[in-house]
């Protein structure tokens, strides 16, 4: 039987160390820092076995958060499979984006404001503001959280994340094409009473030559219809541009602020595409942690 030190020998040169860390500690139900100090431990047959199964998947390219099966983000876990897109880190920015400007929408407006978030996949940045609305301790009540997704497996996955992360009571899942459901006449009048509305959306924004270009872990193994949008990556957000510019059109009443992640390429793209569906809109672009545009901010 061999141990772990035996373990590291054998894939040194084939994987990363983290990579080969966290997999062995996965198997053995123990923290990182247990497979680090305890190079002599040694394994059972059937943790041996499991260990080269997980291995072989990873030299296979399939993401580490998928042998594994949660991600974190924003300091929370969440599950994740192969019918979510996994949380990246430059998508904090979005939610801090929006938390930033909380007090200022939920807690100074009078209004009520729903908090919608499109796309919600494994619902990382709903769950994240949730949270934050909690830890914040700000009186603010007037609001509501909603979030929405095309994939029902996607959005099984995010209910569990919301309970994982209890907010399950704080938030309503619902499936729609981006707004299409708020655009029912049942459902209009959400959007259209006296509030305001936060929408949030990491949409698909990879256009097909970046697409192409993505390493085999996210485009042999994330789904593609989480990924890959027409139009040079901006198709997906143009639909929810002339969605918003409907319930608009709808209701005199309607103020939204929309905060979307977007590739760093597309930043004069879409600044074009908003003036011609939304020309009243104020835009504002946010940078990520590597100082790369990444966050879209329309106020209407």
């Amino acid at each position: 039987m061999a141990t772990i030190s035996d373990t590291f020998n054998q894939y040194f040169n084939q994987l990363d160390r983290l990579d080969l860390e966290l997999l062995i500690a996965h198997t053995l139900k123990k923290p990182r820092e247990f497979v680090i100090s305890h190079p002599d431990y040694t394994m059972t047959k059937k943790q041996e076995t499991i260990t080269k199964h997980l291995i072989s998947r990873r030299l296979k390219h399939e993401p580490m958060a998928y042998i594994l099966g949660q991600k974190e983000f924003y300091g929370l876990n969440f599950k994740v499979n192969k019918n979510t897109l996994i949380p990246r880190p430059e998508t904090e920015i979005l939610v801090e984006s929006v938390i930033s400007n909380l007090q200022l929408v939920i807690g100074e407006n009078k209004k009520y404001t729903t908090i919608i978030d499109l796309g919600t996949g494994s619902g990382n940045i709903i769950i994240s503001i949730a949270k934050e609305i909690i830890k914040s301790k700000l009186p603010i009540t007037n609001y509501q959280l909603l979030a929405s997704d095309i994939s029902a497996k996607a959005l099984r996955v995010a209910k569990q994340n919301a309970r994982l992360n209890k907010v399950d009571k704080k938030i309503k899942f619902l499936k729609s094409d981006l707004l299409n459901v708020f655009l029912k006449n049942k459902e209009c009048s959400v959007l259209c009473a006296p509030c305001s509305v936060i929408i949030t959306a990491n949409l698909p924004y990879l256009s097909k030559k970046i697409y192409k270009s993505t390493m085999p872990d996210v485009k042999n193994y994330e789904p593609k219809s989480a990924l890959l949008s027409s139009t040079d990556g901006l198709k997906h957000y143009k639909k929810l541009l002339e969605q918003i510019k409907k319930i608009q059109n709808k209701c005199s009443m309607f103020h939204v602020m929309c905060y979307l992640e977007i590739s760093p390429e597309q930043k004069p793209k879409i600044q074009k595409i908003i003036k011609s569906i939304l020309p009243k809109s104020k835009i504002t672009f946010h940078k990520d942690l590597a100082k790369r545009w990444r966050v879209c901010q329309i106020e209407l």
